[in-house]
């Protein structure tokens, strides 16, 4: 009796080390993963997009004026060459056009890109600071379940935002821009299914006292450069 006493005691002493183990490991494991989770640094995530990676994807943006188009005739061809995160009704697009400046706001560049219609169909983003996700979301680069809180993934949007504030409106705005000059751009466009269902881009719209008078499609510059 007493050998098969020890016997179940040094079975229990072995389980217990084993399980011990397994529960260390674990902790590592956990603690491993909140370490990588607060090394993230959105501004470097940023940075490495920016210089790295978003560059390729640049090589075959759609075409503006096209764009414009499609969205003004068959939204529905037009969603098919977006892009879309899970079920939503916003689609983002990464576009590059050249066309005449019509205007200059304290918010953007009111840009003429179809040379059938004298009025602007683009406001080309300048302002000082830039809001939503159309880059992040037209590059298709960025995988939202790779990230384990939405927090973060909306703060790589804020600081490509910064970004494109500092290193391509900046820039650009030294060259003090002035309606009647061409612009080229490549950029990026957040469109939502029923943008042009009561106007389309280029089209009037009743005048509120908010703003001007043009339905306008809002590109955010990842390139600008006077033509």
């Amino acid at each position: 009796m007493r050998r098969k006493h020890l016997f179940h005691v040094i079975g229990l002493a072995a389980l217990a080390l084993v399980l011990g183990n397994s529960l260390e490991f674990r902790r590592l494991d956990d603690k491993r993963a909140e370490e990588r989770a607060s090394r993230f640094s959105p501004t470097e995530y940023a940075r490495d997009f920016w210089d790295n990676r978003l560059p390729a994807a640049l090589d075959h943006p759609l075409s503006a004026g096209e764009l414009i188009r499609l969205f003004n005739t068959d939204m529905k061809a037009a969603i098919a060459r977006g892009r879309t995160l899970g079920h939503s009704r916003v689609h983002a697009y990464l576009l590059q056009g050249s066309g005449r400046v019509t205007a200059v706001r304290k918010d953007g560049l009111l840009v003429n890109v179809l040379p059938e219609d004298p009025g602007p169909e683009v406001l080309l983003c300048t302002d000082s600071y830039i809001a939503g996700n159309a880059v992040r979301d037209a590059s298709g680069l960025v995988d939202v379940s790779a990230f384990s809180d939405t927090m973060k993934f909306n703060r790589i949007s804020a600081e490509i935002n910064r970004i494109v504030v500092q290193e391509v409106i900046a820039p650009f705005l030294k060259q003090t821009p002035q309606a009647g000059m061409n612009v080229r751009f490549i950029g990026a466009a957040e469109v939502a299914e029923d943008a042009t269902e009561r106007t389309p881009f280029g089209g009037r719209q009743q005048h509120d006292g908010s703003g001007d008078s043009w339905r306008l499609l809002r590109v955010v510059p990842i390139r600008l450069e006077v033509e």
